[in-house]
């Protein structure tokens, strides 16, 4: 079975990579922190979902198009969290297949020979290994599919419900990264620096954390008082990947992967940027050509 690489010691670090142990069973940080972000999620788009009717309801088709509806909410939820996390974990094999160690002893150098040496590796959730954009554009590639066989549905509505959900699930995912040890920073001499594999680091985990925690919160306060549907998946597809793109400039990890002077997500930020800048440009438009 390929393994990752283990860099740097432990000893004396700020990484707690098992939570507790029961029976023999080590109960990994970041699972229990990955679960309890998408309970949080679930939680944010019920609170933010009024009680009613499901869009199979007679009454509610009869009219066309239906609103927000509890039932319909987790039905999303669902999907997405599914699609989320395989996208995130095929995310991991594109793009960290590097940071593996194959079962002859040998580094691994590619996606093909990750696969060729563990043709499952992809498959394995149990096991670390994911990558935030992956499972996020997993889950919006799978949501435009769900909504177009569903067009009775309001799909920017819907999106922006996900909006405050998915950064708080990636604010308490970064916690666990950080208790995991994965996804640190650079060696720094700045007194906000923690100790981690061997060194004193840039806590890149916890400045994820932090700009996926407070802009959970606004678009969370934000989604009542919304100009137009779909404002919130705009503002959210085009504010994360700046402030993640920033943040990634100390990153010190080298699973993360990179492409020239930008890392692998600094690339991947240019267009989910763009399309954020296109949604609010034509949604805006639509909704002031419609008096919405």
């Amino acid at each position: 079975m390929t393994r990752r690489v283990q860099r740097g010691r432990l000893g004396g670090s700020q990484m707690h990579p098992v939570l507790f142990e029961v029976w023999g069973y080590k109960l990994p940080s970041y699972s229990v922190m990955m679960v309890l972000g998408y309970l949080l999620a679930v939680a944010i788009m019920f609170h933010l979902t009024p009680r009613g009717p499901g869009p199979s309801d007679p009454w509610s088709a009869a009219r066309g198009e239906v609103g927000l509806f509890r039932a319909q909410v987790w039905d999303l939820f669902v999907v997405m969290l599914v699609s989320s996390v395989i996208g995130a974990k095929i995310g991991h094999v594109l793009f960290e297949a590097s940071g593996h160690i194959g079962s002859d002893g040998k580094p691994i150098d590619g996606v093909i020979a990750l696969l060729r040496d563990d043709p499952f590796h992809w498959a394995r959730l149990g096991e670390g290994g994911y990558v935030w954009y992956g499972g996020m554009i997993g889950a919006l590639g799978v949501a435009v599919f769900y909504f177009w066989r569903r067009p009775h549905l309001n799909r920017w509505r819907y999106a922006d419900v996900t909006c405050p959900a998915m950064m708080a699930g990636a604010a308490i995912g970064r916690i666990g990264c950080f208790m995991a040890g994965c996804c640190h920073g650079k060696p720094t001499d700045l007194p906000i620096g923690v100790f981690m594999h061997g060194q004193m680091v840039h806590p890149t985990q916890l400045y994820d954390a932090a700009i996926a925690g407070l802009l959970g919160v606004f678009l969370f306060f934000r989604f009542p008082h919304r100009r137009f549907d779909g404002e919130s998946i705009a503002t959210l597809l085009v504010s994360y990947p700046i402030l993640r793109a920033t943040t990634e400039f100390f990153r010190g990890d080298h699973e993360r992967g990179a492409l020239g002077p930008l890392s692998t997500s600094q690339w991947l930020s240019i267009p989910l940027l763009l399309i954020g800048v296109a949604l609010f440009m034509r949604l805006g438009r639509r909704s002031r050509a419609t008096g919405g």
